[in-house]
């Protein structure tokens, strides 16, 4: 469990400038394979980088490293600082954010290395530390990389030659008017030397004098793939790792610190990235003929092209999280801390849940067919709670939601009917997310979950301490529920909802908490 440091409010405005500043000078300096906490780059860039240029990758390193951000050497990362800034009140500010020390229950505790996790900074902090890991692979890279294409197959090589010397033989045999039986014989010899040679690689897939090495890393995890012999991935290994601990003062989990074959794949950013090679025979394509014309051959895919996929263990931990029901047997269980809330309200959480994992995971391959026994399980889940809510079978329930061929809810708000459709799979745009909003967690399952329904806000139509009737509305409970927080979350939402409530505009709302409500507007509230 990481403890969050929450900087004050003067302190966030002090960091963010110091961020500022920071920025303008490592943007333009940080890798190209570093996708963590920048602009315009995401979890998704970092995965289509793996799977557009690391094609044929052999061997996959999964580098764990043991609680980087808070592990984070102070002296470290102010040297490297003073490498590209020559002012030491600015580098003494940044030492005093990092030894600020955190108040954990009214204790001040001190803070000997790593950075404030929750502080506005401590990201652009933790690149600009690993940036020197950056270099480093750009290094190896450099001089791992041999050769610009594998050497030429033997056995590939051979079989083709007999495949243009019977061609040959049998374009001389109908130019000398042969019988069509030995062509035909000849075009027979073909067909199964070409069966042999689809069996076998064009080239050597283990030159040893064609060798590649591919690094990309999104925060503190990374991944580097490789292509060369299992030797050469594991010295790279240990190479990481003396790097890590010699140069940066960290420790990697040796539990988690491996080398894997790439076709069995290794996971990086919730995903299960693999090297995987098609099984089908190929598409067909022209090639043209030596002595003129052309003809249509069967094109092969390529071999060791990576691929992203959603591990079962992702959407099963996540199904038992939300106690949704159970995957296997595809059943769907009611969820107590909806009971409370409205269907349309009930539509909105299932919506924010599914389509905040389905995005997420919208570029993998077979992303749907991935999904689909949780999607089913969270409809089903859905009718279930709408039916214990409303004391309906679930039967009647799925047939209230039905509207034509999809499924939704109508809502009248303020006079003005409103439909909220239930979100399903097949509305997911399967395309990668070019902003870091994507890192981001929805939003709308929580919304559920607060003090007030959400109907209830959308349809009041004044406020009650200023008179205001633009909106958007909010609704106070004046009795606190201060015990009830120690207890269950469902106990709590359930005695929250069940109070007289206050309809106040967002303005007067926060005034009224912050104790700046005229005392005018006071008398009519309290």
């Amino acid at each position: 469990m990481h403890t969050l440091g929450i900087p004050t409010v003067d302190d966030r405005i002090v960091q963010e400038a110091a961020r500022i500043v920071l920025a303008q000078i490592y943007d333009p300096v940080f890798s190209k394979h570093s996708h963590g906490f920048r602009t315009g780059r995401s979890c998704h860039t970092a995965l289509e980088e793996s799977r557009n240029t690391w094609t044929g990758m052999k061997w996959l390193i999964e580098v764990d490293v043991r609680g980087f951000f808070d592990n984070i050497d102070h002296d470290i990362l102010l040297r490297l600082l003073s490498k590209r800034i020559d002012d030491p009140r600015f580098i003494g500010l940044i030492e005093r954010m990092l030894k600020a020390g955190v108040m954990d229950d009214w204790t001040f505790e001190r803070t000997y290395s790593g950075t404030p996790q929750g502080g506005v900074i401590s990201p652009l902090l933790a690149n600009i530390y690993l940036h020197e890991l950056d270099e480093f692979m750009e290094e190896m890279r450099v001089g791992f990389d041999q050769g610009k294409t594998r050497r030429a197959n033997p056995a590939y090589t051979r079989l083709s030659r007999q495949i243009a010397d019977y061609r040959a033989e049998i374009d001389a045999l109908r130019a000398g008017g042969a019988d069509d039986a030995e062509v035909r014989n000849l075009l027979k010899r073909i067909k199964a030397v070409t069966k042999e040679r689809q069996a076998c690689s064009s080239v050597d897939p283990m030159d040893p004098d064609f060798r590649r090495l591919r690094y990309c890393r999104y925060a503190d995890d990374f991944l580097v793939g490789v292509i060369g012999s299992k030797a050469d991935a594991k010295r790279i290994r240990a190479e990481i790792e003396a790097f890590l601990h010699d140069r940066l003062n960290l420790e990697v989990s040796p539990e988690k610190t491996r080398v894997s074959d790439a076709s069995k794949g290794s996971p990086f950013l919730g995903f299960h990235v693999c090297a995987f090679t098609l099984r089908s025979a190929g598409s067909m394509a022209g090639r043209s003929k030596v002595g003129g014309g052309s003809r249509r051959v069967r094109r092969r895919p390529t071999r060791g092209n990576i691929k992203l996929w959603v591990p079962r263990s992702r959407v099963y931990g996540f199904c038992r999280r939300k106690k949704l029901g159970n995957l296997d047997l595809r059943n769907g269980r009611v969820r107590p801390q909806f009971l409370d809330s409205s269907v349309a309200e009930m539509v909105i959480a299932y919506n924010s849940e599914l389509r905040g994992l389905a995005n997420y995971y919208a570029i993998a391959d077979g992303v749907k067919s991935s999904l689909d026994g949780l999607e089913l399980v969270m409809f089903r889940s859905l009718l279930a709670t709408i039916a214990a809510r409303q004391r309906i079978t679930r039967a009647r329930a799925m047939a209230n939601l039905k509207l034509g061929t999809d499924y939704g809810v109508k809502t009248m708000v303020r006079g003005e009917l409103r439909v909220q459709m239930l979100w399903r799979l097949k509305h997911l745009n399967v395309r990668p997310w070019q902003q870091s909003v994507v890192d981001n967690t929805t939003v709308g399952s929580r919304l559920a979950l607060s003090t007030n329904d959400i109907i209830t806000r959308l349809s009041a139509r004044e406020c009650e301490s200023c008179g205001d009737v633009d909106g958007p509305f909010e609704a106070h409970h004046p009795n606190r529920l201060k015990d009830k927080r120690r207890g269950p979350m469902t106990a709590w939402k359930q005695s929250a909802r069940r109070r007289g409530t206050i309809v106040l505009c967002r303005s007067c709302h926060v005034h009224l908490h912050g104790g700046r409500l005229t005392s005018g507007m006071e008398s009519r509230v309290h």
